[in-house]
């Protein structure tokens, strides 16, 4: 398989926003699937919407779907989100479903307990000191570990030290996948996140061929 993936933020700081899209390349079959993520911090919103090529027009992911997997694949819609999503709510570490490991020195745990709707959901991060960025994250229902994704490979500090491997697997039934960026990480207007997703693909597509070129 293979994904584009794109992001922009706006705003200030602590209260800006984001907007997080992930295109389907290959197999064919799927080419034109994507997934698109807006998320608010002054409003603690977040919306996320899928699409596949048999669909009429794009479904809205809500409730307890938004804590699962994007379609036939291990890596969680929280995964791709910039931000925790606004329903979970801080707990203290000694709350964590399981302790994760210190990935680096310095390193801290945070904690978060799922909505009222969904009281067995847990999740656990581990934070990266220097950068703030997630090193690992485990999603936990009930004792039972759902899902982790972790950072394998991190880039340069000239790629804004965006991911260059992930792994993410589910604990049952024991499948991982390994996810690699063959791309460099590229800058691209944003303005084009104003196009239609179909528009927004092909934007940085033709960007990332000219920085090949």
């Amino acid at each position: 398989m293979r994904y584009l993936f794109a992001r922009r933020f706006s705003g200030p700081p602590g209260r800006g926003s984001a907007a997080t899209a992930i295109f389907v390349l290959k197999p064919e079959v799927l080419f034109g699937t994507y997934v698109w993520i807006d998320e608010d911090l002054a409003l603690a919103t977040c919306s996320v919407q899928t699409y596949l090529p048999t669909m009429r027009e794009p479904l809205q992911v809500v409730d307890r779907l938004v804590f699962d997997c994007l379609p036939l694949t291990e890596i969680g819609y929280v995964d791709l989100m910039a931000w925790p999503h606004p329903a979970l709510q801080p707990v203290a570490p000694g709350l964590c479903a399981d302790r994760l490991p210190d990935l680096l020195p310095g390193a801290e745990t945070r904690c978060f307990s799922g909505p009222s709707s969904m009281p067995g959901l847990r999740v656990s991060e581990v934070v990266g000191a220097r950068h703030g960025m997630v090193l690992a994250r485990t999603v936990h229902d009930g004792a039972q570990q759902v899902r982790r994704w972790e950072l394998i490979e991190q880039g340069g500090a000239e790629e804004d030290r965006l991911p260059r491997r992930i792994r993410v697997s589910r604990s049952q039934g024991g499948h991982r996948s390994d996810f690699v960026r063959t791309s460099p990480a590229t800058a691209i207007p944003a303005a084009d996140f104003d196009l239609s997703p179909p528009l927004l693909r092909e934007a940085v597509a033709r960007r990332l061929r000219e920085e090949r070129e």
